[in-house]
């Protein structure tokens, strides 16, 4: 499946035009994470925004110490990354593919452009985050 087709089947996105989903696409990458794969660490720098097209990933506080918090279970159709992807900051938790996943990576610097064109993506995302958590 072309990289436009799964970025039409994402909720968030459900407003942008032909055209739209066209540059976007130019712009994201489909990566695929092997089940144990850290995709992304508590306090590093977020520079992508990442949406599960299949498999399954744990949020995890505090990886790196003896007793983690497991924080959620996201699936297909779901998001991550986003906070610090879009308030240019650290990663508040780590992600661990839980079974094998492949995501559509979005580089921040182009989220920014498109929140910028369509502030209602960053009001969906914000709604969406309200719900999570």
């Amino acid at each position: 499946m072309e990289v436009a087709d799964l970025l039409k089947q994402t909720s968030i996105f459900a407003k942008l035009s032909e055209a739209d989903f066209n540059q976007l696409s130019q712009s994201t990458r489909i990566e695929h994470y092997k089940t144990g794969h850290v995709i992304i660490r508590e306090g590093r720098v977020g520079a992508a925004f990442f949406i599960i097209v299949w498999g399954e990933v744990e949020v995890i506080k505090g990886i790196a110490t003896e007793e983690p918090e497991a924080v959620t279970v996201l699936r297909a159709g779901e998001f991550f990354g986003e906070i610090a992807a879009m308030k240019h900051g650290t990663r508040s938790a780590s992600v661990k593919a839980i079974a094998d996943t492949t995501c559509l990576v979005i580089r921040r610097l182009d989220l920014d452009s498109y929140l910028e064109r369509y502030p209602a993506i960053a009001t969906k995302i914000n709604e969406a985050l309200a719900d999570r958590f």
